[in-house]
């Protein structure tokens, strides 16, 4: 690809050193390289942010004085992008992930070419987990009320995603957006600060009738879940079980919001 449009990569990190270097890393093994990367480190208290500084010098890193969680975090580096370097798409990155070498410039080629997409997402592989090489998302399903479930999930790869089509959206692992059309949309929900965060903003894209486009020629290798700690368990759950309320009182119609509060009333 020539002339290649400028991507913005804001990852965002807390006590990510187990992670960070093998991400990096494939950033820096892409084939398409006009890109810059930032890592907004969440005050880490292990080595994180010593390794992107002395390893990864190309890697602009901001620290945080506090953990401001994920989506905060999230709109920060976006934010920072924009200013500074005003990149035609913005992509966010888990750290805890690992690119094939296509995957930047699939997911550009994608937006290239259908100028009405709104943002691209790579198929999603389980990577040094019990699920090592299964499915962890080929594309969101979104059911209207309180469920978003990632295609393919735990199935073995045989092919079965392997078409280039619009879904609901995209895993937020890994989201290359279209930077003109994100601060149309707005940024991630504050409120939803960690889990869901990308359910609530393809909502807002649906109702813009954007399109979201799954591109499974680009592969992300992701940690998902390496621990099945119950009590970590429990909390995401509880994380989620807000982030649902807190998206349909957004979004949802009168009915919608009073079967939700219910919901969350009721349920454990």
């Amino acid at each position: 690809m020539t002339n290649q449009p400028l991507v913005g990569i804001v990852i965002v990190t807390m006590n990510n050193a187990s992670d960070i270097r093998e991400c990096l890393s494939s950033l820096l093994e892409q084939d398409y390289t006009s890109t810059q990367t930032l890592v907004v480190d969440n005050a880490s208290s292990d080595d994180t942010s010593r390794i992107v500084q002395e390893e990864f010098p190309s890697v602009q890193l901001r620290v945080m004085k506090n953990n401001i969680l994920l989506s905060p975090a999230n709109n920060f580096g976006i934010k920072e992008m924009i200013n500074e370097c005003s990149p035609k798409y913005i992509m966010v990155l888990n750290p805890d992930t690992k690119l094939s070498s296509n995957l930047v410039g699939e997911l550009v080629k994608s937006l290239e070419i259908d100028q009405s997409a709104f943002a691209a997402g790579p198929k999603v592989i389980f990577y040094k987990t019990k699920n090592e090489g299964l499915i962890n998302s080929a594309g969101l399903l979104y059911d209207g009320f309180i469920q978003a479930y990632d295609r393919g999930f735990e199935q073995k790869d045989l092919g079965q995603f392997d078409v280039q089509e619009y879904v609901f959206g995209v895993t937020g692992a890994c989201i290359l957006f279209r930077s003109e059309t994100l601060q149309k949309v707005g940024l991630y929900y504050e409120r939803i600060k960690l889990y869901m965060d990308e359910v609530e903003m393809f909502i807002r894209a649906q109702k813009h009738g954007l399109k979201v486009i799954y591109n499974p020629k680009a592969t992300l290798y992701h940690k998902y879940m390496k621990s099945s700690d119950q009590l970590k368990i429990s909390r995401i759950n509880k994380v989620k079980k807000d982030a649902w309320l807190w998206i349909a009182l957004k979004h949802y119609p009168l009915k919608g919001k009073l079967a939700m509060i219910r919901h969350y009333l009721t349920s454990k």
